[in-house]
């Protein structure tokens, strides 16, 4: 019971809005009193800390969730993500981040993104998943054969997640992700324009063979040259 008092939420008052139940709800996850899978107060339980009603809390949950920040489970209650799915707020931030850069930095933030991310899979990287990232290359191979411009965006976004995933790395991942989300539509951009031309295939054959081979001194080469067609366009 002690525990439970000293991890209970303040009240807000009488003037509640939905961004102070917000700011109160991160301020409890950052001080550690909720952590990663943790199951927060019932619904009533929440009201009753904070003094705030249940639509305002609602409203309030609805936008957590959206953010990446609790997961609401119907019929079992709301917990704090341990998912390392980038949020609408990641998108929103690495998105302003984007307009106000040049393209010189993100090319530099690309390239020395890409490079960590092999670094860190040719230590991490499970057999399993070389296989999945053999296996998204000869599709995309298949898909530049038939032209299907659609599946060859697929599996070039498919191919860098899986890469990321295999960093094992929760709060890379997270940025990674976060990055990529701002960055998939010109890199869908570069499949609809290369078309046939496509080189996709055999640059990503390139990083798996640096990643199978522990080669770590062709992965800035290989990353550069992947990165050609790409850095044209940006």
């Amino acid at each position: 019971m002690a525990e439970y008092d000293k991890r209970k939420l303040k009240p807000i008052g009488q003037k509640t809005i939905v961004d102070q139940i917000i700011n109160t709800i991160i301020d409890s996850i950052i001080k550690g009193n909720y952590k990663a899978g943790t199951k927060l107060p019932s619904e009533y339980e929440l009201i009753e800390e904070m003094q705030v009603s249940r639509n305002s809390l609602r409203e309030a949950m609805k936008i957590l969730s959206t953010m990446g920040i609790v997961e609401i489970k119907r019929g079992d209650g709301t917990y704090v993500c341990s998912q390392v799915n980038p949020s609408v707020f990641d998108r929103v931030v690495y998105s302003m981040i984007y307009d106000v850069s040049t393209s010189t930095e993100l090319l530099e933030l690309r390239q020395i993104l890409d490079e960590a991310t092999v670094q860190l899979a040719v230590q991490k990287i499970t057999y399993s998943e070389m296989e999945k990232l053999q296996e998204n290359i000869d599709q995309m191979k298949a898909a530049i054969q038939a032209q299907d411009i659609e599946r060859m965006q697929k599996y070039d976004m498919e191919f860098h997640m899986t890469l990321i995933e295999s960093c094992k790395n929760v709060f890379f991942i997270r940025i990674m992700k976060g990055v990529y989300s701002i960055f998939e539509n010109s890199i869908g951009e570069n499949v609809r324009t290369e078309k046939i031309d496509s080189l996709a295939a055999v640059y990503h054959q390139r990083i798996l063979n640096c990643i199978k081979d522990k080669n770590y001194d062709d992965i800035h080469a290989a990353v550069e040259d992947s990165l050609k067609t790409w850095r044209n366009r940006v």
